[in-house]
């Protein structure tokens, strides 16, 4: 059977645990190094997660005639 394929909030909640153990101190330097390389893979698959739910996010805004209209959410410079 395939594992379950984590959600964003599952991996936020992970990142929040090693951000934990690292602020601890009190893990041996292997067990540490372990530790931030998951971290900085799971940001980067949050980041990715959040960049395209901000592509998808549509802005309804009201004109002047009171006629709604669709907008594309703003993209950023990074």
């Amino acid at each position: 059977m395939a594992a379950k394929k984590a959600t964003f909030e599952d991996n936020m909640k992970r990142l929040e645990e090693i951000v934990e153990a690292l602020e601890s101190g009190n893990l041996p330097l292997e067990d540490t190094v372990k530790l931030y390389k998951e971290g900085m893979t799971l940001s980067a698959q949050c980041g990715a997660a959040l960049k395209k739910v901000e592509q998808e996010v549509e802005k309804v805004t009201a004109t002047a005639s009171g006629d709604v209209k669709l907008e594309l959410f703003p993209e950023e410079d990074a």
